[in-house]
Parts: C-alpha cells; structure tokens; sequence
C-alpha cells in the first residue's frame, strides 16, 4: 500500500484542542457527579433505587431526543457556537442540581442537562475533523478524550472529599460554576482561531446534506455501512449507559466499598483507560498513514475493545473489591472505547458536511435502546439483583462487533 504524505496541522488547532477537552471533562463530570452520590443522596433526599431510575431516564430522554435535532443545527451552523450555548446549559444544570431540596429540582436538572449534553459529542467531533487531517483524526479525538477522562479520574476523590468536608451540594457547585468559565474561553479561542484549512477529499455521501430530519435521517440510512454502525451502537449502547451510571452504586452495595474508598479507587479505570485509548488510536492512526482505508482501521481498534467483554460477564461472581475494580477497569476500556471511537469510525463513512448529522442520530437512536434499558433496570436491582442486568448487558457488545465484522468483511470481499 503507498504512504500518503502527512498532512500539517495549524497551530491553532492544537489550541482548540485543548479547549474542547475542557468541555468533553464538564460533559463527563455533571454527568458522573449523581452516580458517586447516590448513596448521599439517598441518607440526604430520601432518593431511592426507582427515584434514582428515575433520574437516569430524566437525563436520557431529552438527551436522546435532542440529538435528532442538533445534528442538523451543527451541520448548518458549526460547532463554535452550539458548544458554547451547550457548555453554559451544562453549568446551568449542575448549579441547579447544586440547590436541589428534593427529587423534583433534581429532575428538573437532569432534563436540563441532557437537553444541553446532546450537542456536545457530535459538535466536538465535527471541530476534530475540521481541524486534522484523516491520519491524526484518532489520536486528536482520543487527547480531548484523555481531558475527559482526567474528569473521571478526579471526579470521585474530588466529590468525595468536596462531600465529607463541604457537603454534597458543593460537588455540584464549583464544577458548574467553572462551566461559565470554559464557555467563556471556548467562545473566545475559537474566534481567534481564524478560518480552518480546507476540507480533505471525503467519503461518498449525497452532494447537498439535507437539513430536515426526515432528509439527513434517509440519506444517511441509504448508505450501508452507516447504517450498519448506527445498528451496533443501537445494540451496544444499553449496556454502557447502566454500567456508568450503576456502577458505582454497584461497588457500595455489592461489593461493600464505602464513600471514601469509592473516592480512593474508581478514578483507575478511566485513568487506564486514557493510556490504552491513545495505544488503540495511535496504532489505528498508524493503519490510515500507511495506505489503509480508514473504515478498516478504526474496525480493528472497535474488535481489540470488544476482546474485553468477558470482564463483563465475571463481574457479578466477585466479591473482593480490588478483582472488583480490575473487572470494572476493563469494562470501561471496552464501553468507552466502543462510545467514543464509534465518532470517529462515522468519520471514515460520512463527509463533514453530514458528520454532526451522521453522530447525532446514531447516538439518538443508541439512546432510544438505552432509555427502554435503564428505565426498567432499577426494578430489576431492586428484585433481581444486579446478575441480571450484567448479564444479559454483556453480550451487547460481542454481538454489534460481530455484526460489524460480517458487514465490512462482505462489503470488503464485493469491493475486491
């Protein structure tokens, strides 16, 4: 295969960069900051396994119903201005969250928040591949996530002891006020910034994007390969939305670890998985500079995760808290890797000007699965026990990468 020549990447970009990578840690740490204090929140409000359900599909509804909106609004608009009204929506939603007095404020922050989360991943993604070249798109994408994950890493040792020492309406409170902050700043680099480079040669697509739903929705489904993708986060996605927002809950009732010991342990998964996504990302990186097509390239980095999936189904067996914590530290690597890589494999398929569309509606429709999952999981704990949902939760994943592998391993034998 030839070696195509590096494209440059402008400085500004790398500036940018580090901006979306303090919006993508707000976007993980409002979001993380309710499941760390579920156990708080249930000695402080009262909040009760079918409350807490209730909240997650408080988040996930508005958040997947958006996304059949703002991908369009993206695509039209650009990316500088939709992240800052979403960056300052987030903000808005933690604080409220901050002065919450009982399960209704709270539901009224997380319906906020997941209005204002909904534009984030495929705005964030869409700057990416306007700003890099196809053989860096992987390793930009996996740095801004490195941010994001950095939130992880620091959300429970922060709200842990922002908790025991301030209270638990100060773990909402500072991230949300410094929310302001990075729109600010996002809103200001990227007008500096200037005119980004022009864009590559793309992926086959229909020549004028269309912005209405129903149009982006029939031309995006006539391409088989996106349709196909859209199909694996439709079945893969249940599993990572219960396992981020239970699996804390998950360690403090199963596994017995306490507040303070969730703090001192659970920022280990997402900082492993920082080191292992820049790994994947390089190698797949590597692939595209060498000669090989782009959707390839990223398949291979999707099936390395899905090797992981076992971890998944041993979970439940285990009852030492750091067998515990290695089983979970693989599942994050697995699920996240299949959320976030997920953006850029629809990169390789689709051309910029449907990106935001193309991200957006795959994500919704992950999310109508995902909502139907987590609405119903806290009776399940509740009866069953958490056996059941990882379960049945484990063979998500297996099943859409198998389902990727036939399609791409057929549309590759037609092509040759």
């Amino acid at each position: 295969m030839s070696q195509p020549t590096p494209s440059r990447t402008p400085r500004a970009a790398w500036w940018l960069l580090a901006l979306l990578g303090l919006i993508f840690a707000l976007f993980a740490g409002d979001r993380a900051i309710l499941g760390i204090l579920k156990a708080t929140l249930a000695t402080e409000l009262g909040l009760t396994n079918a409350g807490y359900s209730l909240l997650v599909t408080a988040f996930m509804v508005p958040y997947t119903a958006m996304y059949f909106f703002v991908g369009g609004w993206i695509d039209r608009f650009g990316a500088g201005r939709l992240l800052t009204i979403c960056t300052i929506g987030m903000s808005a939603a933690t604080v409220i969250a901050g002065t919450a007095h009982g399960l209704g404020q709270l539901f009224v922050a997380r319906l906020l928040l997941g209005v204002a989360e909904a534009g984030v991943v495929p705005a964030i993604t869409l700057a990416i591949f306007t700003w890099f070249p196809s053989e860096r798109r992987a390793v930009a994408y996996s740095l801004a996530n490195t941010v994001q994950q950095t939130a992880y890493i620091l959300c429970p040792p922060f709200v842990a002891a922002v908790t025991l020492g301030l209270g638990w309406r100060w773990a909402f409170l500072v991230p949300g006020i410094s929310g302001f902050v990075i729109a600010a700043l996002w809103w200001q680099g990227q007008r500096m910034a200037g005119e980004p480079p022009p864009p590559e040669p793309e992926a086959a697509a229909p020549a004028a994007p269309g912005f209405g739903l129903l149009a982006r929705l029939r031309q995006l489904w006539a391409l088989p390969s996106v349709r196909m993708l859209i199909l694996a986060r439709i079945v893969s996605d249940p599993f990572w939305f219960f396992f981020q927002y239970w699996q804390t809950a998950f360690l403090q009732e199963r596994i017995g670890m306490s507040l303070a010991r969730v703090g001192q342990l659970t920022w280990i998964p997402p900082l492993v998985y920082m080191g292992v996504a820049l790994l994947l990302s390089t190698f797949s990186d590597r692939l595209v500079a060498r000669g090989w097509p782009a959707p390839r390239a990223r398949l291979v980095l999707v099936l390395l995760a899905t090797a992981l999936a076992p971890a998944a189904f041993a979970l439940p067996l285990v009852q030492g808290e750091f067998v515990a914590l290695a089983l979970v530290t693989a599942v994050w690597v697995m699920c996240a890797t299949w959320l976030n890589m997920s953006s850029v494999f629809m990169g390789s398929l689709v051309p910029r000007h449907s990106l935001a569309s193309a991200i957006a509606i795959m994500s919704a429709l992950g999310g109508v699965t995902s909502i139907a999952f987590n609405a119903v999981v806290g009776s399940i704990i509740d009866r069953f026990g958490y056996d059941v949902p990882f379960y049945v939760g484990a063979c998500l994943h297996p099943i859409a990468a198998v389902m990727l592998w036939l399609h791409f391993r057929r549309r590759d034998g037609a092509s040759g």
